[in-house]
């Protein structure tokens, strides 16, 4: 089976709603208004209160409020608007995933978390519409999703494996399966009609120098990712007073150097090469995740603050 087949066979499964597809199709037409995408999401009564409140939070600093979505897309564009509409709706494709199988919440506060610091490490690096980094990075393991979907056996199995050997996870999973995780991302973000650059960004974010064209995003993708798990490993050790297993992304801030100097160790001189981020951009960084984490999650995934 090839990550293709595996999207097609489920395309019931993974579909995104219908006023999530029709936003998509909009904002890449140049004969859309904003008045026309007001109008498609505010059929979804639940998906426009929430875009709402995520454009007015700290996440955007808007000077004033914003109360339709039709303003909304004058200020922050149509593809920002795609995007976040996207975002909202892509949790919903895996709501039914059992807890047994993979820790939902824990899965998506690491994707937040990684758009968060994604995307401001892509304004460091002046990247065109920096935005689509915070959509590759709430999105750069939903492959994985689909894997747990249909594949939990031999996915649970090559992140065991992962963990005890140490060895690279794309590395178990093309062993186990024949492709990885980003491969399957790659299919299912096609599937969705996403831009061939967000695809790319996604499928290459653990071999940045593989991207071609997006080997600058992928490569900021892939600090990105390895700051979230490293944010996520400074949490205080299990039987502490002070263990938390979700608060280490709240806090990160605190230990943003720590963080930094793990970081930098484990994501090789490629990637700095080819972004030329600096430890000063890292901290900046995730000064900045850390204060809009808690707002971005509770708007976005509320369900991602339950824990068992």
């Amino acid at each position: 089976m090839t990550p293709e087949e595996l999207v097609a066979r489920n395309v019931a499964l993974v579909s995104l709603p219908e006023v999530c597809m029709q936003v998509q199709a909009m904002a890449d037409s140049p004969h859309t208004t904003a008045a026309d995408i007001g109008e498609v999401v505010s059929k979804d009564t639940a998906l426009t209160a929430r875009l709402l409140k995520l454009v007015n939070s700290a996440f955007y600093g808007m000077p004033r409020r914003i109360d339709t979505i039709s303003r909304a897309v004058n200020l922050v564009g149509a593809r920002e608007l795609r995007n976040l509409t996207l975002a909202a709706s892509a949790a919903e494709v895996f709501k039914d995933i059992p807890a047994s199988v993979v820790d939902m919440a824990a899965f998506w506060q690491h994707s937040v978390y990684c758009g968060l610091v994604s995307r401001n490490l892509a304004q460091r690096c002046n990247v065109l519409h920096s935005e689509r980094l915070f959509t590759a990075g709430l999105l750069h393991d939903v492959g994985r999703l689909l894997m747990f979907m249909k594949l939990p056996e031999q996915t649970g199995r090559a992140l065991q494996i992962q963990a005890d050997s140490g060895r690279e996870v794309c590395e178990v999973e093309e062993e186990l399966l024949g492709f990885d995780h980003t491969e399957v991302g790659q299919a299912l973000l096609s599937h969705w009609n996403l831009p061939p650059n967000l695809c790319a960004t996604v499928r290459y974010h653990h071999r940045p120098q593989e991207a071609h064209d997006a080997h600058l995003e992928a490569a900021i993708l892939h600090i990105g990712d390895i700051v979230t798990h490293c944010a996520q490993d400074s949490k205080d050790p299990l039987g502490s007073p002070f263990y938390d297993p979700y608060g280490a992304l709240l806090d990160s801030d605190l230990k943003a150097e720590e963080i930094t100097i793990a970081a930098i160790e484990k994501a090789g001189d490629e990637a700095f090469a080819l972004t030329r981020i600096t430890a000063s951009d890292i901290q900046d960084a995730i000064g900045t995740s850390a204060t809009a984490f808690n707002q971005v999650l509770d708007l976005l995934y509320p369900m991602a603050w339950e824990t068992r």
